[in-house]
């Protein structure tokens, strides 16, 4: 039985193990964050100078990226950690080898952002070529942020992390609003796939949002729809409804451009205060979680230690009992299955054992839930990548093909992507 105790000791310290992985991670998350807003501002000024031919926003671009290098020193900083640099660098982080890859593949494509900036002082790209190459950064990115969550231990950490992943893409969504309303609006004539591109955005940001509220919890929920009532939602609906109206030939006034970057960014900046108060109750879940632990742990040691003593105790004791009750002719040896602690302390062990067991089951059933979410993205982006390599769509339009389908026949879309995978022999044929 002390070998029992002694192994359920060994448990919760692996437990503490990853969690401390785990909330370095999260430090990494909230580092990533701040890095995906700023490029975000970064991506929306360079649309406006691509889109007025450098008339508008160069000096408030050029402050711009001195806030984005800030920001990325500060994820690059992390990286340096000593727990890091050396060969078992992947017991340094919770998920190992996969959230590794996930940021080896993010600074692959950081390393771009020189190139990409190059071109646009020079005005070497558009628009809307500058949107995709700053979204495809951003992407990188967020499916670091996607990794954390998945492989997160801990319940209440994983759904804040599911949480605060949905904010972000739902954030990012509308920034790529942002981006290709403020190209619209400095280039002041309409562009009905551009305008079609928005719809799309729009869409995919309500459903993110809807998937954050359902995660986040009452407080930052409570502190999301305070936010939300300061927001300028009628002013940028007003807006809005101005690119949209736009496909039917109204034309778009240029001086708009800034207003139009203006109300985004004041709506995403409000969103960035969600962003960074759901990433604050990260480290703090995860700072409780560890206590908790270590308490717990100490309590079992201390119990170990304990039982230990009263094994020492009982045995020489039940031996001499049971010498002299030999002599009344009662039986010599203690009760068969007790051993040195007696059945009273033997069910307080097996309780528990048990109760340990009960705990680590809900938690698991609790991880189950909140991933559901995140294998739903999973199996949409599998789908996509599948309707992209056999029908030479572009993600977008791999997207929206998949929601109008779902849209049309009613079903949810992680259902249609599920179907449209188990197409995938058909689709290869052809």
């Amino acid at each position: 039985m002390k070998t029992a105790l002694a192994f359920l000791l060994a448990a919760r310290r692996c437990e503490i193990d990853d969690l401390e992985r785990l909330a370095l991670s999260c430090e990494l998350v909230q580092a990533v964050s701040e890095l995906v807003h700023q490029l975000q501002r970064e991506r929306g000024a360079s649309n406006v100078f691509l889109g007025s031919e450098g008339a508008r926003f160069g000096p408030q671009r050029e402050a711009q990226l001195l806030a984005s290098r800030a920001a990325e020193a500060g994820v690059r900083s992390w990286l340096k950690r000593p727990e890091l640099g050396g060969e078992k660098s992947g017991g340094a982080v919770h998920g190992g080898a996969r959230l590794l890859t996930r940021i080896a593949l993010a600074l692959h494509a950081l390393d771009g952002l020189p190139g990409l900036r190059g071109d646009i002082a020079a005005r070497r790209c558009r628009p809307d070529a500058s949107t995709a190459r700053y979204g495809e950064i951003i992407a990188a990115l967020l499916a670091l942020v996607f990794e954390a969550a998945d492989v997160a231990v801990d319940p209440g950490v994983s759904r804040l992390l599911v949480a605060l992943f949905n904010l972000m893409q739902g954030k990012e969504f509308a920034g790529q609003e942002r981006a290709l309303g403020a190209a619209l609006f400095a280039a002041g004539h309409p562009a009905p796939e551009r305008v079609q591109a928005i719809l799309h955005l729009i869409d995919a940001q309500a459903q993110c949002f809807r998937r954050f509220e359902g995660f986040c919890g009452d407080e930052v929920l409570r502190q999301w729809r305070a936010l939300q009532s300061v927001m300028p939602l009628a002013e940028h609906e007003r807006l809005r409804r101005m690119l949209l109206a736009s496909t039917l030939g109204s034309a778009l006034d240029p001086a708009l451009a800034e207003a139009w970057f203006d109300c985004c960014s004041q709506r995403l900046d409000q969103m960035h205060e969600a962003e960074v108060a759901l990433a604050r109750g990260l480290g703090e879940s995860c700072a409780r979680r560890i206590a908790s632990a270590r308490t717990e742990a100490q309590d079992q040691a201390a119990l170990l230690e304990a039982l230990s003593t009263a094994a020492e105790i009982r045995a020489p004791l039940d031996m001499l009992i049971g010498t002299e009750m030999a002599g009344e002719g009662a039986p010599a040896e203690p009760a068969q299955g007790d051993g040195p602690f007696g059945p009273q302390l033997r069910r307080s062990i097996v309780d528990l054992l048990h109760a340990q067991s009960q705990r680590l089951q809900a938690m698991s059933d609790e991880l189950d839930a909140a991933r559901a979410a995140l294998d739903e993205r999973k199996l949409i982006e599998r789908a996509k990548g599948l309707l992209m390599a056999c029908r030479g769509l572009s993600e977008d339009e791999a997207y929206r093909l998949l929601r109008q389908t779902a849209m049309s026949q009613g079903r949810r879309l992680a259902e249609v992507a599920a179907a449209t995978l188990a197409l995938a022999p058909v689709l290869g044929r052809h």
